[in-house]
């Protein structure tokens, strides 16, 4: 048995970077039957792969794909050409730098304070349930255009999306929990759709309805809402779980977290480049092949799964020096946890904008943060990523 075929979806769920490593020392693109993918690892393949929309299609077989079996087609994930362009027409707006930039802020803050409040009356906290999720599930909802949709429920909607997102062994338990979820967002989306149809507004969901249609026209809401419930998941998961991993990231290196707190202008922003390199929140980019191609010392043959392993590229030894380390003055290059090619994150900018100033507010209102002895963050996840709890204490909590 080859070491891809010992690759267990437990094993990947606990900690794929190890696998990751060996894979790109032994096997740097290998296909691993667990999940029923060819895993590509190394950082010039990988890049390769998605910049080469000819040979390896985000187009797949129907059945195939964990997001359309879950989501419905066409997502924006998962087309090419035209369709993939009309998409990202309506989705690129609302998150384009110069407008992140007119209402990120603003919206973030907004939210982030009253969950600094409710921390800051009892003295501890556990982060991803109590912070980081609910302001990145309430910033994206909000900046969609979904006023009256809570918190719990929100949160409740992106892990179960994510069942099927990520259920490339097609478990039945999660299909139907992904299927469930997908329903009542359907449901619950559908009123402001049809309002948003009929009078257009600033939000992204407006944006995604009307813009680059003829005068009078919108895209069908049919059309939109599989990209719709992509954008749900990855936009809510992304920014909170990707902040999550970049305070361990801090608290557990002393020295950055000082430099972040005598600087948070310069550091910040480079901790959360750092840290989205150091456990990207999204692993994968999942393409099929169009032909058979030989790449990374393998064959790959025609109509083949493939998963450009983003988060196994951004620690590449030959790109990266000591890739396992977190280190905020690291000065490499980029990350690719957003992506290559076209399909590159169209949330990017608000996303990161979301995760510096998440990180930010935290710190500053309480600088002497710390990880509870005891109860240390485990990480879980392959396709997503995060500790799945961040348990901190501090002392003052001034403003």
């Amino acid at each position: 048995m080859s070491f891809a075929e010992s690759i267990t979806v437990e094993a990947l769920e606990a900690d794929p970077y190890p696998i990751y490593a060996e894979l790109r020392r032994s096997a740097p693109v290998a296909f691993v039957p667990a999940v029923n993918l060819w895993f590509v690892t190394r950082w010039k393949d990988v890049e390769l792969v998605a910049k080469s929309p000819d040979i390896f299609s985000a187009i797949v077989r129907v059945g195939v794909s964990p997001v359309e079996r879950s989501f419905g087609k066409p997502t924006i994930l998962t087309s090419d050409g035209e369709v993939h362009k009309d998409l990202r027409q309506g989705v690129d707006p609302k998150h384009r730098p110069r407008t992140v930039a007119s209402y990120a802020g603003d919206l973030v803050r907004s939210i982030a304070e009253p969950y600094l409040d409710e921390i800051a009356k009892r003295g501890s906290a556990e982060l991803m349930a109590d912070y980081f999720e609910p302001v990145s599930t309430l910033s994206l909802a909000r900046s969609l255009g979904l006023a009256d949709i809570d918190m719990p429920t929100l949160r409740r909607w992106f892990y179960g999306l994510a069942q099927g997102a990520i259920n490339f062994e097609k478990d039945p338990q999660r299909q139907g929990i992904a299927d469930a979820i997908g329903a009542e967002v359907s449901d619950a989306v559908m009123p402001t759709l049809q309002k948003l149809a009929r009078e257009r507004d600033g939000s992204a969901l407006s944006h995604m309805l009307h813009d680059g249609m003829p005068e009078g026209k919108t895209r069908s809401i049919d059309f939109l809402m599989p990209t719709i419930k992509v954008i749900l998941l990855g936009g809510m998961q992304e920014p909170g779980h990707g902040a999550g991993s970049i305070l361990v990231g801090l608290l557990t290196n002393p020295r950055q977290l000082r430099q972040v707190l005598d600087d948070p202008e310069t550091f910040v922003p480079k901790a959360v480049d750092e840290g989205l390199r150091w456990v990207a929140p999204i692993g994968t980019q999942t393409r099929e092949t169009t032909r058979a191609v030989e790449i990374g010392g393998a064959t790959i043959p025609v109509g083949a799964p493939v998963a450009a392993l983003v988060s196994s590229a951004s620690r590449d030894e030959s790109r990266f020096t000591d890739p396992d380390r977190f280190d905020i003055n690291r000065d490499q290059g980029n990350h690719a946890a957003f992506g290559f090619g076209h399909h590159f994150c169209s949330g990017r900018f608000f996303a990161r904008e979301q995760m510096c100033l998440a990180v930010r507010l935290l710190l500053e209102r309480f600088p002497d943060l710390q990880l509870v002895p005891g109860k240390e963050p485990v990480f879980r996840g392959w396709e997503f990523r995060a500790p799945a709890t961040l348990h901190v204490a501090f002392g003052a909590t001034d403003k």
